[in-house]
């Protein structure tokens, strides 16, 4: 699965549940990070908890029973004698719907036994989230006649019987089947997840109030042979990263924001710690389009970019905010300016935390000793006419220019 710019997205992390509903449990959670403390802590204690019973999963099965469940017409009331008097039409002509009903209610029916049974398994010593599940399981069997259905598996699949099922699981309880197999994907995409992290060896991040804000060992977890690096905001609230083309600003960066976004969907990041405050929301300025139809340019494209976050900070919301090469789209002196009129906006907002890679040392220069700032720098050099960058990131503002050498090196012979 890619982007739009040919990217891998995260999702393919983690792309490797046992079901289908699983899957799509676990692309909802990482396309929609949230910003509520309680939930990402419920969800990050249930995915770090290897302790709670299994529950059989087969993406077959699920799939037929979803197969089924949408079947055309609902079922109606159907008596036991209405059942007796079809019987001998369904003996000697078998059809594929009945097939159809036959396998799916039994199915269906062994999946709510399961669900029972790892009910009946979980203590209170248990993830909050999963506990939480348990509840709705046992009292959806308690308030409701699924609970008699799952007493009696294992008896004999008449045609009554199958007929009652089906028009229990397809009419009267439908929106409440689909809500326990929810449960079922959303206990797929937690096991994937504490898979993930097992694997990987990729922490849990720990949220604070107090602003801290720190990555230790973190990396892109897209790149081959990634370099880890160390990086920290504990003060102020703009970070300044400069450094050459090539030297690997644009990833370092996105390799923070998906640290981030991770963070806020409750799952494990590809570091070996992370502190980091609760965000409302998460922008970023990466590879921001012109637009010919709109007549509009990328510098302009730029400033509503700007806008647009501005105003979300100034309805009270604290975001964590990412631009690439802030007014890469206009001349030197207009985008040092204008980096210098924006910088002198985000000091002020001082809950949301703003990461800025830029070209512009003179802007780097203007801002050095600004409290509200922090400055990092990614190495590169030439040596022996080649250049090097080892994607290390450091504090402090690069001196480095190797623009002048790149082009020369890429044009050489061209006259």
């Amino acid at each position: 699965m890619e982007s739009t710019y040919g990217e891998k997205t995260l999702f393919s992390l983690f792309d490797m549940t046992e079901s289908d509903g699983g899957k799509r449990c676990l692309e909802d959670w990482v396309t929609h990070p949230i910003s509520d403390w309680q939930m990402l802590h419920e969800r990050q204690e249930a995915i770090r908890c290897p302790d709670f019973p299994e529950i059989r999963i087969c993406r077959e099965e699920l799939d037929f029973i979803e197969f089924y469940l949408s079947q055309g017409d609902r079922p109606t009331r159907v008596t036991y004698l209405e059942s007796v008097l079809s019987r001998a039409f369904r003996v000697f002509r078998s059809t594929p719907e009945r097939y159809i009903i036959q396998r799916g209610t039994k199915l269906l029916e062994n999946v709510l036994l399961e669900l029972k049974i790892f009910a009946d398994h979980v203590t209170a010593l248990s993830p909050r989230l999963i506990r939480s599940m348990v509840a709705t399981v046992l009292e959806t069997y308690q308030v409701t006649e699924l609970g008699k259905v799952v007493e009696s598996c294992g008896q004999e699949d008449g045609f009554y019987r199958t007929d009652r099922l089906d028009y229990i699981f397809r009419y009267r309880r439908n929106h409440t089947i689909a809500d326990l197999l929810s449960i079922v994907y959303q206990l797929d995409a937690i096991r994937t997840m504490h898979r993930t992290a097992v694997t990987k060896g990729w922490c849990f991040p720990t949220f604070t109030t107090d602003g801290k804000f720190v990555l230790r060992d973190f990396y892109h977890p897209q790149v081959k042979d990634a370099v880890k690096n160390d990086w920290d905001m504990e003060h102020g609230n703009i970070c300044i990263f400069t450094g050459s083309n090539m030297a690997g600003k644009s990833t370092t960066l996105k390799a923070i924001a998906s640290a981030v976004w991770l963070a806020h969907a409750g799952f494990p990041v590809p570091a070996s710690s992370m502190v980091c405050p609760v965000f409302d929301g998460i922008f970023t300025s990466i590879n921001l389009p012109d637009s010919l139809r709109d007549g509009r340019s990328h510098f302009y494209a730029e400033v509503l970019r700007v806008k647009e976050v501005l105003q979300q900070i100034n309805e009270g919301n604290h975001c964590f905010v990412l631009f690439d090469e802030l007014f890469r789209g206009t001349n030197a002196r207009d985008a040092f300016e204008a980096s210098v009129a924006v910088t002198e906006v985000l000091r002020e907002k001082v809950h949301s935390r703003f990461l800025i890679s830029t070209h512009i040392i003179e802007l780097a220069r203007r801002l050095d000793g600004d409290d509200s700032c922090c400055f990092y720098y990614l190495e590169s050099a030439i040596t022996d006419d080649e250049l090097v960058c080892n994607h290390k990131v450091k504090p402090g503002i690069s001196e480095s220019r190797v623009g002048y050498w790149i082009v020369k090196r890429e044009l050489a012979g061209m006259q």
